[in-house]
C-alpha cells in the first residue's frame, strides 16, 4: 500500500486527486450556505444541487465515449482545466446575481462528466492487477479524506473571508491536479476503425447486456443507489427527530461518516490483496446494510446520538470493502476499449437511482415513519449483496467473459 502512495504514476494521480477533491468539497460546502443566506430559500439551494446533478443523469453515457476515444490522461488534464474555468463566473456573483451560481454549477457538471469514467478506466493501466483492489480502496480513502477536510476548510474560509476566496482556492486545486496528471505517461487509445456516433454511444449498453457479470454489477449499483438517495434525504431528519440531535449533532454524524471512510479505506487497502474482490464486494455490501440497520434501529432501545457516531465509523469498513470490490470487478470484466463507456453508463444509472430515492423519500416521508424508510436502504444493500453472491456463484461468473482482456499495468 505504501509503495502505491509514494511511488509511481498512481501516486501522482492519487495526490492530484486528493488536492482537487478537497477544493471541490470546499466549494460544495460554501456555495449552499451562500445561496441560502442570500435568499433564505430552501428551493433555491435545492435548485443548485439539481443543476449540478442533472447533466450526469442525462449525459453520463456520452461522457464515457470521450474517455474511450481519447488519451485518458489528456482527458483528465483538459477536464480539470475546464473545471477551473467554469468557476470563474462565481467571482462575479456579487455584482451579477445568483444566476451565475446556477450557470457555474451546470458548466462544471458538464465539463467534468468524463472525469469519473476516464479515471476509473485509466487505473488498470497504472497498477498491477494484483494491486488493483488496493488502489481502488486508496481512492475511496482519498475521497473520504477530502470529505473530512474540505467542508470544514471551506466553511472556515467563507466565514473568515468571502465566497471569492473559496472559489480562487478551488480553482488553484484544479490547476495543481492538472499538473500532477500531465506528468503521467500518455496512454493513447488503441488504433482502430472510428465508430459511428450511435454505435459509440450504445457500446456501453451492449457490453453490459452481453456480460452477466457486468449486468449484475451495474444492476446492483442502480438498485442500491435508490437507497442512497433515501438515505441522503432522510439522514438529517433522522438525527434531529429520531435521535433528538441538533445541527451540531448532524455535523458530528457527517464527520463520523467521513472518518469511517478514512479508517475503512486504510484497512481495506492494507488487506485487499489477500481477499477476493467478489468477497470484498458482496460481504461488504451485506455488512454495510447490517451496520446501517443497527444505526436506524438502536434508538428504539437506547436514544441518543453517541451510538450513531460509533456505528458510522464502524460502517466505513464494509462500505470501503464493497466499493473497492465492486470497482475492481467492474474494471476486471470490462474490455479496455469500452471501459469508459461502461463506467459512464454505471454512473448515469446510479444518478437515476439517486433521483428516484430522493423522490421516494420526499413523497413518502410525509406519510411513512423515517426509520421505516431508512430500513429500505439497509434492505437494498443486504439483499443486493447477497443476491449478487447467489447470481455470481450459480452462473459461475468468476472467469473473464470471452473477448475481455484482463487489466494490465503499463
Amino acid at each position: 500500500m505504501n509503495s502505491l502512495l509514494w511511488r509511481g504514476e498512481f501516486a501522482r494521480l492519487w495526490w492530484g486527486g486528493l488536492i482537487n477533491a478537497i477544493g471541490t468539497w470546499m466549494t460544495g460546502a460554501a456555495l449552499p450556505v451562500y445561496v441560502y443566506t442570500t435568499t433564505e430559500s430552501v428551493p433555491a439551494a435545492g435548485a443548485m444541487a439539481l443543476a449540478a446533478t442533472l447533466p450526469g443523469v442525462l449525459l453520463g453515457s456520452s461522457a464515457g465515449v470521450i474517455a474511450d476515444r481519447f488519451d485518458r490522461r489528456a482527458v483528465l488534464v483538459v477536464t480539470n482545466l475546464l473545471a477551473a474555468l467554469s468557476l470563474l463566473p462565481l467571482l462575479f456573483v456579487g455584482t451579477q446575481g445568483l444566476w451565475v451560481v446556477y450557470l457555474s454549477a451546470v458548466l462544471k457538471a458538464l465539463v467534468t462528466l468524463p472525469t469519473g469514467p476516464a479515471r476509473s478506466a485509466l487505473l488498470p493501466a497504472l497498477v498491477p492487477e494484483a494491486q488493483l483492489a488496493q488502489a481502488n480502496a486508496l481512492n475511496a480513502l482519498n475521497n473520504n479524506l477530502a470529505r473530512l477536510v474540505g467542508p470544514a476548510l471551506g466553511g472556515l474560509i467563507f466565514a473568515a473571508a468571502d465566497l471569492s476566496s473559496v472559489v480562487v482556492l478551488d480553482l488553484v486545486t484544479y490547476l495543481v491536479a492538472a499538473a500532477f496528471i500531465a506528468s503521467l505517461t500518455p496512454h493513447p487509445v488503441a488504433a482502430g476503425p472510428r465508430e459511428a456516433v450511435r454505435a459509440a454511444l450504445t457500446a456501453g449498453w451492449r457490453a453490459v447486456r452481453v456480460s452477466p457479470a457486468l449486468l449484475t454489477l451495474v444492476l446492483y449499483l442502480a438498485v442500491t443507489s435508490i437507497g442512497e438517495g433515501v438515505f441522503g434525504v432522510l439522514l438529517a431528519p433522522f438525527v434531529t427527530h429520531v435521535l433528538g440531535g441538533d445541527a451540531l449533532a448532524f455535523g458530528w454524524v457527517l464527520s463520523a461518516q467521513a472518518i469511517g471512510g478514512v479508517v475503512g479505506g486504510a484497512l481495506v487497502a492494507r488487506h485487499a490483496g489477500r481477499v477476493a474482490p467478489l468477497r470484498l464486494w458482496v460481504f461488504g455490501a451485506a455488512g454495510l446494510g447490517l451496520a446501517d440497520l443497527a444505526i436506524f434501529l438502536y434508538p428504539l432501545a437506547w436514544p441518543g446520538v453517541g451510538p450513531a457516531l460509533a456505528l458510522m465509523v464502524l460502517a466505513g469498513v464494509p462500505a470501503s470493502a464493497a466499493g473497492a470490490g465492486w470497482m475492481t470487478l467492474a474494471q476486471h470484466f470490462t474490455d479496455d476499449a469500452v471501459r469508459g463507456r461502461v463506467f459512464g453508463l454505471a454512473g448515469q444509472l446510479s444518478g437515476v437511482g439517486l433521483l428516484l430515492g430522493l423522490g421516494l423519500a420526499t413523497l413518502a416521508g410525509q406519510a411513512a415513519p423515517i426509520t421505516a424508510l431508512l430500513c429500505v436502504h439497509s434492505a437494498l444493500l443486504m439483499l443486493g449483496g447477497l443476491g449478487a453472491w447467489v447470481v455470481w456463484r450459480s452462473r459461475q461468473l468468476d472467469r473473464l467473459p470471452a473477448g475481455a482482456a484482463p487489466a494490465t499495468a503499463a
